[in-house]
This record gives C-alpha cells, structure tokens and sequence, in this order.
C-alpha cells in the first residue's frame, strides 16, 4: 500500500487560474498523487456542476477498475498534519471496514464516532474539497438523482452509512475570497472558521470516548431491585386535568417510583414557569435529603421500551459514572457519543419530560442565575458536562395540542412526535456504527 499512487482527480474551472496554481503547487512534491486536472462542468447552478463533474470523474474512475480515486476540489489545502504513511494507513482501514467514502477533513458534521486512531465514523458531513471514493460505491453515485437544491456533499452522506473522515484534518479548504458552488463561503473568514469548530467538535468526540472506555463501570447485573423506590416529582398545572389523568395513568402500578405531584408554577412566560417549577422540585429534594430524584413534566409518556429493571440499572451505573443528569428521551441534542450500548453523553441535550437528577447537580441548579429567556433543557445542559441520555428511549412527550412551555411545538400537528422520531433515528446510526465499528 505504501508505495501505490493514487489516482488523483482534480475539478477546476478554466477561467480559475489562480486555483489551478494554488493546487498544482499543493501537489507538486508529494509523488504518492498521480494528478489530473478535470475541466469543471458549467452549470448556472454551481453545485449542480460540481455533481456534474464528480459523475464524469467517477466514470472514468469505473472505466479504469480504479480500487478507489481522490476527487479534490482546487481549493484543497494540505493541513500540517498530512503525511503519507498516515493517509496509506487510513485507506487500508477504510478498505477492511467496507468504507464507501474517506474524506481528509469536514467543514461540519453531525453525529460522529472516534472507531480507530485517526478515523472517526460520521453520519452527515459537508466539505468534499478531498474526498476518496470506494470503487463499491461508483455505481451508487451514477445512478443516483441530484436535485437543484443538493449538495455535492450532503448527497453522497445520504447514499451510504459507511463513510468516515480523518482526524486529525489532513485537508482543509483555502480561501480565494469567493465561492463557485456555496455563497455563504463568499465571507472572509467563514470558510476557516467552520473548519476549526469541526475540528474542536472531532476533539470533544474523541475525547469523551477516550473518557467513557477508561472510566467504564462494569456493574454486576441485578435483576431484582424490589426495594428500590425514586422520589418522584410531576410537575403539573392544577387547570390541567387531562394531563393530570394522564400522567397517573402512567405511573400507575409502577412501584418503583415515589410519586409525588407538584403544582406548576404560573408565568406568563411558560418557560420561565417551568424553570420555577424545577428550582420548587431541587428545594424539596434538598430538604427530603434526597440522593437523586426523577422529574417528569405532566406530558411524559413511557415508550416500550421501558422496563424498571433497565431503568434503575442505568441510574446506578450512572452514578458510578458520576453522571449528575440522565434523559430518559430527548426530542434533540447536539453532540452524541455511545458511553455503553444504550447510554450516550449528549450535549446539549433538549427535552426535559422525564429526567434523573442527582444530588451533585441540586446546589448547581439553585445557584446558577437564570432571566426570562431561560429554556430548563439548555440551562441544564449549560450547567453539567457529565450527563447522559438512554436510547432506546424509555420516554417521550405526548402530544397535547399544545405546550405552554415551547410554542414552536403548536406549530404542527405532530411536531413533537416527528421530533422525537427523528432524534431516536440519529442514535439510531450511531448505535449501529458503535457495534460495528467500535467493539
């Protein structure tokens, strides 16, 4: 592998000179590239051209039997992290895991896991300024329809799960000042600053990877807890009758839980009520002397998957962590990195229906100071680092037809159910890399 050439295609559009000479001189010493100049496909639309000229590279590509081709855009720029061996070792890798794409560095991604030294899994990423393409994939991208409003990038992420980048960066883009494909990348500064929060947000996802396997718990599993209960608050609005039926009738029978409910305070901005209410809750759990508490908001429904067993399994195993927060379901969050099977660390985490407090977090809660913009999932997650969120979901929010706390969820009929769908989804992706790649 280390003494191959790699099949080296570059996209330039004729009248960018300075393009053409910044790239040529980028690739000048580095004989490991066999390097083509590819005239750029016009097209009124510059994505649209992009498309257009990855096609004619792949065909080529096919024609040859290539095992896989680099397809660089002419605003490529080696980063100080590039080295030969490094990029050779990183195939090979890619090679034995079936890997479809290979990038050397994203501008942005969401959902990512670090899987080897130097290689992270990722489910959507943009930047295709130097991208390797697995022969198995050619077929897949010529035979796939580009729309006006795609993305060169974006498009090939939804075509396959097996792509991965490389970290640290080797390849980042030069800026020129202008962008032919993406207008945004038209500011000065824009495109580097994108690529220094990618690269931080790479960093934070290796490092609570690193983190979570070294300070892995290995609890014995008890399948009994019979004489286990956690203090329970449901926070409720006393004008809500139905929500209050309903949230007894998800408690009911569940002995595990110590249910107590707790009048919602009243603000007009809901928000900030909501807020009052969990500072109410932390002080009750303060005096009760409680080691850790669940709150729940009257619109918490149980999922299927929920079983008290799991649950308070999880709530040890977390405290032995040292986690201060557990999320039973979120309908969205940020960054997520697998912890064990079905615990990941997010941040942030949004949704606050069903949560599990410990008492670390009880004075942090009280102390920090809030205004009338305060959102209680954005606060919590400003507050803690350690918090964790459990997938499969064992909560989600039923939907009411209205929300005094978020407006944005009276938008549509089945926003929040669309919402929680669409979060579990993404856990679901990176579920299913960890096991494939991460065991």
């Amino acid at each position: 592998m280390k003494n191959k050439i790699i099949d080296t295609y570059i996209i330039n559009l004729r009248s960018r000179i300075e393009r053409k000479e910044h790239i040529l001189n980028e690739f000048k010493t580095r004989e490991e590239f066999a390097v083509n100049i590819v005239e750029a496909c016009e097209h009124k639309i510059g994505a649209v051209g992009l498309w257009n000229s990855i096609k004619k590279i792949i065909r080529e590509a096919e024609r040859k039997e290539l095992e896989y081709v680099l397809i660089c855009e002419d605003d490529h720029l080696f980063t100080s992290d590039y080295s030969k061996d490094i990029l050779f070792e990183r195939i090979a890798y890619s090679i034995d895991k079936n890997a479809d794409i290979l990038s050397g560095g994203v501008s942005w991604f969401e959902d990512a896991l670090y899987i080897a030294d130097g290689i992270f899994w990722v489910r959507k990423f943009s930047g295709a300024q130097f991208t390797i393409i697995f022969k198995k994939f050619y077929r897949i991208i010529l035979e796939a329809t580009f729309e006006d409003t795609d993305a060169a990038d974006y498009k090939m992420g939804t075509l396959t799960n097996n792509k991965f980048f490389i970290y640290p960066f080797i390849s980042v883009q030069q800026e020129f000042g202008y962008s032919d494909v993406t207008d945004k990348n038209n500011e000065p500064g824009h495109v580097v600053d994108l690529f220094k929060r990618s690269s931080a947000s790479a960093l934070v996802v290796k490092s609570i990877r690193e983190r979570s396997k070294k300070s892995m718990v290995d609890m014995p599993y008890n399948d009994t807890f019979e004489n286990i209960t956690i203090p329970t608050y449901i926070i409720n609005l006393p004008e809500s009758r139905d929500r209050r039926r309903h949230i007894e009738q998800q408690f009911e029978g569940r002995s595990e839980f110590d249910v107590k409910i707790i009048a919602a305070v009243k603000h007009e901005i809901g928000a900030v009520g909501l807020w009052l209410s969990i500072r109410n809750v932390i002080e009750m759990a303060v005096e009760n002397d409680d080691d850790v508490i669940i709150i729940c908001e009257d619109d918490h429904e149980f999922t299927m998957d929920y079983t008290k067993n799991a649950l308070l399994q999880n709530i040890i195993t977390a405290h032995k962590q040292r986690i201060d927060y557990l999320s039973g379901g979120a309908g969205n969050f940020g960054l997520a990195i697998p912890v064990t099977t079905n615990s990941y660390w997010v941040n942030p985490c949004f949704s606050t229906q069903f949560i599990v407090v410990y008492k670390s977090l009880f004075q942090k809660i009280l102390n920090h100071p809030f205004d009338e913009n305060v959102r209680a999932d954005i606060l919590l997650s400003n507050i803690t680092f350690n918090k964790l969120i459990l997938y499969p979901y064992i909560s989600t929010q039923k939907d009411f037809g209205h929300s005094y706390v978020t407006p944005i969820h009276n938008s549509s009929r089945d926003f929040v159910k669309n919402m929680f769908t669409n979060a579990a989804n993404r856990l679901e992706a990176i579920k299913t890399a960890y096991l494939n790649y991460d065991q």
